[in-house]
């Protein structure tokens, strides 16, 4: 199943938007709060895509789904603010992602136990501010925000939130990383997988 088309042009990785009528769909299903999963994220953005568009430029969708881990508080948080800039900034989302990823330490279980919910999503509308080089802190913070009057209905992004929640569910995917390829679970392929191997699997999908 390919995604949403409202979010075509911020969670296709590969190829770009105009070419989602790709034949083969390879969801990565990734926790921004997982270092499995940053491992795996970074290895692609740097070495898999690059040699896949230099191959095979027009066969692969890849699709980036977000995994939201409860075990890990602050996870729900940082897909929030991504879904944020997905909305405020769709041209930064993979270049926010990739810095997240990157810098996800920092909103670990240790650093932000002494935290406040609030001060987190300050902190992370700050990074995305930072990371993208627009000014957008305010507006993603507006989106991610509770307002008072709200009750318990969420912020900007739940609806987003609860989409991918809802379709990581229905197709079965608990852990991360989870590689899919033609909505088949690649259980050949992990975060320690070499790209070079990565490659190989997925042209047999061809």
């Amino acid at each position: 199943m390919t995604i949403q088309p409202k979010f075509a042009k911020t969670h296709l990785l590969f190829p770009s938007a105009a070419d989602s009528t790709a034949p083969v769909i390879v969801d990565l299903f990734v926790d921004y709060c997982c270092p499995f999963s940053a491992k795996l994220f970074i290895k692609w953005h740097d070495e898999v895509l690059p040699a896949l568009k230099d191959k095979h430029k027009g066969r692969f969708q890849i699709i980036f789904r977000h995994v939201v881990q409860p075990w890990h508080p602050t996870s729900t948080l940082m897909h929030e603010v991504a879904l944020a800039v997905a909305q405020v900034a769709p041209e930064k989302f993979t270049e926010f992602s990739y810095g997240m990823f990157k810098e996800a330490p920092t909103w670990f279980d240790g650093p932000t136990y002494d935290k406040t919910r609030k001060q987190i999503y300050q902190e992370l509308c700050e990074f995305a501010a930072k990371t993208t080089g627009l000014d957008i802190s305010s507006k993603l913070y507006d989106i991610v925000s509770i307002k008072s009057d709200t009750g318990n209905t969420g912020n900007g992004v739940t609806v987003d939130v609860k989409y991918f929640t809802r379709y990581h569910r229905t197709v079965g995917v608990h852990m991360t990383p989870t590689i899919a390829v033609g909505g088949i679970v690649a259980s050949n392929i992990e975060s320690s997988t070499s790209p070079e191997d990565v490659i190989t699997i997925l042209e047999k999908s061809l």
